[in-house]
């Protein structure tokens, strides 16, 4: 079965400011690594043939840096649409990556080797965890993909599982019900909402995603100089 990966590297880090002024969120560095490199590095050692790098802010920088190949991966580039670029077949495992998320290689093989076809990678709630969360039936099914700015009156946080911004869909899926909602979505909202809109309508539609609970697997979504300092430190 052929993979190809999709990594979102689109925003500005507003977060991540004053790096970020004059260099893309996506290549700061971790103890000296760029966060996108080591998502391709990690990608390439799992034999992964194809990389899209869905772009916007500051562009042109990463295409210098990142350029059309990495080792033994093609790199694309899309500006505007997500998955009308991805040409997907039903055979094919699509793999979608946030471009801020510093992980582990262990994490992606993990997630290989998860039985499930359509997968995203959770971490159980703490205190030092914020973001967009989901909800977990008995199964591991998700029935709630909630982003933050959604959260409703007395939502509680201590059941449920942070999304890690990695995910594992099916050619099938990726045709069959993500593009279809996407572009449903896009056109109610003018482009405005947020992927996680996308996904939680999918969930409460349908039961069709499961959730990979980490287990001490290590992984950083990188949004401001205080996860960069984790990052450094969990990644020495």
């Amino acid at each position: 079965m052929g993979r190809e990966a999709i990594i979102l590297v689109a925003g500005m880090g507003t977060r991540l400011r004053p790096l970020t002024d004059t260099n893309h969120k996506c290549l700061t560095e971790v103890n000296g690594v760029p966060i996108l490199l080591n998502a391709l590095k990690v990608l390439n050692n799992n034999k992964f043939s194809r990389v899209i790098l869905v772009v916007g802010y500051l562009r042109e920088q990463i295409k210098e840096v990142i350029g059309d190949a990495y080792q033994n991966m093609k790199i694309e580039y899309a500006v505007n649409s997500i998955y009308s670029k991805t040409n997907t077949s039903y055979s094919l495992e699509v793999y979608i990556f946030e471009g801020d998320v510093m992980f582990e290689e262990k994490l992606l093989e993990d997630l290989i080797q998860f039985p499930e076809e359509n997968v995203t990678v959770l971490e159980k709630y703490s205190n030092m965890l914020d973001g967009t969360f989901v909800t977990l039936d008995d199964k591991n099914h998700i029935t709630a993909w909630t982003h933050k700015s959604k959260r409703p009156v007395g939502y509680t946080l201590t059941d449920k599982y942070k999304t890690v911004n990695i995910h594992k869909f099916t050619g099938r899926f990726v045709e069959d019900t993500l593009k279809p909602y996407v572009k449903q979505i896009a056109a109610q909202s003018n482009g405005t909402e947020p992927l996680e809109t996308v996904m939680d309508k999918i969930v409460r539609d349908k039961k069709c995603l499961t959730g990979l609970i980490l287990s001490g697997q290590k992984w950083v979504e990188v949004d401001d100089l205080n996860d960069l300092r984790q990052a450094e430190i969990i990644f020495s």
